[in-house]
C-alpha cells in the first residue's frame, strides 16, 4: 500500500532560494559596479549593476559573504544583481536621429538612484571631481551613500534556461511610470506594482529530460540552481 502522509510537495524541502526573483522587493544596495560581458560587440559599452540583498530572514541560511573566508558568516537576506536597465550603455543614436553618450547615460541613472534614494548631495559634491566615468562610479561605490538604506524596489527580468534546466533571470529596473517609481523610498513616493504581463520576459519552453547530477545542494547551490554569489 502507498502512504501519502510523508510526502512532500514538490516546493517542499528546497527552503528559502538564496537570490531574489523579478517582483516587489524591499532591498538595500551593498554595491554598485560597471560590468561588461564577453558576448557584447561593444567593447566600450557597460551595464551598471546593483548588488543586493533583502532585510533578514528568520530561520534562513544565505550564501557566504566571502565564499573564500566563511568566517565573515552568510548573508542574512536574498541577494541578487539588478541591473539599472535591460539594455547596457554605449555611445550611439536613436532611431530619431538623437545621439547618446554611454558616460551621459550612466550619470543620468546615477543621478536618478540619488534622487530615489534621497541622497542628491552626493551627486551635488562629486561635480568635477572625476576625469572618467570609471572614477565617479569607482567613487561612488566607495562613499556608498546608498549603504543601509532599505527601499521598495520593482525588479523586472528576462527568463532563460540554465545548464541545469533550471530558469535563471537576468534582472533590471523598469522605466518609471508616473505617479510610480522602480525604486521608492522617501514615504510620498510610490512603487511600480509588479505585473508578470509587463515585467517579465518568459524564456521559450525547453524540454529537460534530467535534472539530475547537476546541482549539489551540499555546496551553495540554492533551489533556482544559483550557485555560491558574492556581492
Amino acid at each position: 500500500m502507498l502512504s501519502t502522509k510523508d510526502v512532500k510537495g514538490g516546493n517542499e524541502g528546497g527552503g528559502t532560494a538564496k537570490t531574489i526573483t523579478p517582483g516587489n522587493h524591499r532591498l538595500m544596495i551593498h554595491s554598485v559596479e560597471l560590468k561588461q560581458y564577453p558576448f557584447m560587440v561593444d567593447k566600450k559599452a557597460y551595464h551598471l549593476i546593483l548588488n543586493v540583498e533583502t532585510e533578514p530572514i528568520a530561520d534562513f541560511e544565505g550564501f557566504f559573504i566571502d565564499p573564500n573566508d566563511e568566517s565573515k558568516g552568510r548573508y542574512q537576506g536574498q541577494v541578487g544583481q539588478i541591473k539599472t536597465n535591460r539594455y547596457y550603455y554605449a555611445d550611439g543614436t536613436t532611431k530619431g536621429g538623437t545621439p547618446v553618450y554611454r558616460d551621459a547615460e550612466i550619470l543620468k541613472m546615477i543621478k536618478s538612484l540619488c534622487e530615489y534614494l534621497d541622497m542628491q548631495d552626493w551627486f551635488t559634491k562629486a561635480d568635477n571631481k572625476y576625469e572618467t566615468i570609471e572614477d565617479f562610479v569607482d567613487a561612488f561605490n566607495t562613499d556608498a551613500p546608498f549603504r543601509g538604506k532599505y527601499a521598495d524596489f520593482c525588479v523586472a527580468g528576462k527568463e532563460y534556461h540554465r545548464q541545469n534546466g533550471y530558469l535563471g533571470y537576468d534582472m533590471y529596473l523598469p522605466k518609471p511610470k508616473n505617479p510610480f517609481k522602480p525604486i521608492a523610498f522617501k514615504a510620498k513616493d510610490k512603487v511600480l506594482p509588479y505585473s508578470e504581463a509587463e515585467h517579465l520576459i518568459k524564456a521559450d519552453p525547453k524540454e529537460v529530460s534530467n535534472f539530475g547530477g547537476d546541482d549539489d545542494f551540499s555546496t551553495g547551490t540554492d533551489v533556482s540552481g544559483q550557485t555560491e554569489f558574492e556581492l
